[in-house]
């Protein structure tokens, strides 16, 4: 499963065979990856909130905002708003939970920072 853009940002989520994909890498002059439970195997903001032991509440303010109930700006500063994450907070995160890197995501990058392309992540 890959989303394919155009330059405009308007993409769509298809099957693709593993050769497609692979030419459609070769040919492009960069890549933008989604971190959470892409780069890395977990969503960021709920481990957050389970280390701030606010995992309730985060996921209810989640769901809400997946059901449509506002916007996904709003739920994520409410949600940020009940973590209320410190420097602090997150270096002891990081510290006690490294993250979790999907498999095989180190080496894709490696091969695009060999070629000099643009890797961009959010």
């Amino acid at each position: 499963m890959a989303t394919i853009t155009n330059g405009n940002g308007n993409g769509s989520i298809c099957d693709l065979d593993e050769n497609t994909i692979r030419r459609i890498f070769r040919s492009s002059d960069a890549v933008c990856f989604d971190v959470d439970s892409t780069v890395c195997r977990d969503e960021a903001i709920d481990e957050l909130a389970k280390f701030a032991n606010k995992e309730k509440e985060v996921m209810e303010m989640t769901r809400r905002a997946m059901r449509g109930g506002c916007s996904f700006h709003d739920a994520l500063n409410k949600r940020l708003q009940l973590i209320q994450p410190t420097v602090d907070m997150i270096s002891d995160y990081l510290r006690s939970h490294p993250p979790r890197f999907t498999p095989g995501i180190k080496y894709v990058c490696s091969i695009w920072i060999l070629n000099n392309e643009m890797i961009f992540f959010f």
